[in-house]
């Protein structure tokens, strides 16, 4: 695993101030469009914003300075298909649970990935495996794209690996991977500011070469009609055909833009470091303006998502801000600590949960409510969560930094089922 010491930064539109990385200061950071060719005299600094925020936010936040955290393994994300549930766990595997709806199963690992000792694990993993077909896809903390047989796990029964070969190292991937079915292709954000297009079955390289963002990129894309939307910690967004891998536009804020965009009533809506929500249109011939933005008190870091008629913004604030189709803020909820870890709707409502691990859910309506919003008393996990919820139905899965994944039935307000992927069976 990874020893990655967190050094101190400013996210906002400001000049870099020298960064003191395992002792050793470097200079001040200056942005390279021509990141390929010097990638590796960029291999320290390429590690400094990984982990620092996507663990620790809330401390800096609050004021906090220094080294806040040295190692990381990832946030346990869960995603669910036809009664099973595949995890990139912190122990650097990729687990598949069988999901009856309830306690009572001694053994609900169904395969696991790596399956043996000489092969090495996956590192980890921070956003949630995407199912497309027969095959799960992963992006590993160390680096690579795995295609896994969503069957019985396996890399070598029509799996694949990406990049090939050995390579000395690689920086961990922190946005999640995308499918297009237009194109029939995975998508893979990474750390040099590279966006990669395989083709799903066979992994090969769709384009010449890798569209090249100006910085990092930490944005899961969100795509429609063939067309990738994320954002860069260059503070921009950006649209790209895919089926040639060229930008289309880009949108340039005040801060790094590291959340998944929301495609929503023809507008492109991100947040960004500068604490503002965006919401972009774009014409048939590639133009982009903006349509509205709106401020909060914090940072933008978990995407929004929307129930078809409002867009719920979470900010690291503690806040949930609901807002009409232009921009209005229609009302703002505290959910008790501050939010990395996307929501989701189900048909009761809002699911949120805060970084402390304290789940409830929102009523979704228009007018002031107060504490009567709360549909829910909180559910206490007891654990720190900052993987994206999963929903299914009345139930949601969440996976949080004890290692453990819960099913909890909302219609009830109970944990279903408990799972430590290490250990097992858990209470909850």
């Amino acid at each position: 695993m990874r020893n990655i010491k967190s050094p101190h930064i400013n996210l906002l539109k400001q000049p870099w101030e020298p960064i003191i990385h395992n002792n050793i200061a470097i200079p001040e950071l200056q942005r390279s469009r021509t990141r390929k060719s010097s990638v590796s005299s960029k291999r320290i600094i390429s590690r400094r914003f990984l982990i620092l925020f996507a663990l620790f936010l809330l401390p800096l936040i609050a004021g906090c300075t220094g080294n806040i955290g040295d190692e990381s393994d990832g946030w346990n994300p869960p995603v669910s298909e036809d009664g099973v549930v595949y995890v990139g766990t912190k122990d650097g595997k990729v687990v598949a649970l069988i999901d009856n709806g309830f306690e009572g199963v001694a053994q609900r690992e169904k395969w696991s990935f790596p399956t043996s000792i000489d092969q090495a694990d996956i590192g980890g993993s921070y956003t949630a495996p995407v199912i497309q077909g027969n095959l799960l896809y992963v992006a590993g903390i160390d680096g690579y794209v795995y295609a896994l047989n969503k069957e019985n796990g396996s890399l070598n029964d029509g799996g694949w690996r990406r990049p090939k070969g050995l390579v000395e190292e690689l920086d961990p991937l922190v946005a999640g991977l995308a499918y297009d079915p237009m194109n029939n292709i995975i998508l893979s954000a990474d750390e040099d500011g590279q966006l990669n297009a395989y083709t799903a079955d066979f992994g090969e390289n769709f384009w010449e070469k890798p569209f090249q963002a100006g910085d990092t990129i930490w944005s899961t894309p969100v795509i429609e009609n063939g067309i990738a939307y994320f954002g860069s910690h260059d503070y921009k967004a950006y649209a790209v055909r895919l089926s040639s891998g060229e930008e289309i536009w880009q949108y340039e804020t005040d801060g790094v833009i590291a959340g998944k965009p929301l495609l929503f009533d023809d507008k492109i809506i991100f947040g960004s470091f500068d604490k503002s929500l965006y919401a972009l249109s774009q014409d048939s011939d590639g133009n982009v303006s903006l349509a509205w933005s709106y401020e909060a008190d914090n940072w933008f870091w978990a995407g929004a998502v929307t129930d078809g008629k409002t867009i719920f913004a979470p900010n690291m604030d503690g806040n949930i801000y609901a807002l009409d189709t232009n921009g209005n803020l229609l009302w703002k909820h505290h959910v008790g600590g501050s939010i990395v870890s996307q929501p989701v709707m189900i048909d009761r409502g809002l699911v949120v949960v805060n970084r402390d691990g304290e789940l409830i859910v929102l009523d979704t309506g228009t007018a002031n409510q107060g504490i009567g919003r709360e549909l829910s008393n909180p559910i206490k996990l007891d654990a720190e969560v900052n993987a994206a919820l999963f929903a299914d139905g009345d139930s949601v899965f969440v996976g949080s930094q004890d290692r453990r994944v819960r099913r909890i039935d909302l219609k009830v307000g109970e944990t279903a089922w408990c799972w430590d992927t290490r250990d097992g069976s858990c209470n909850n």
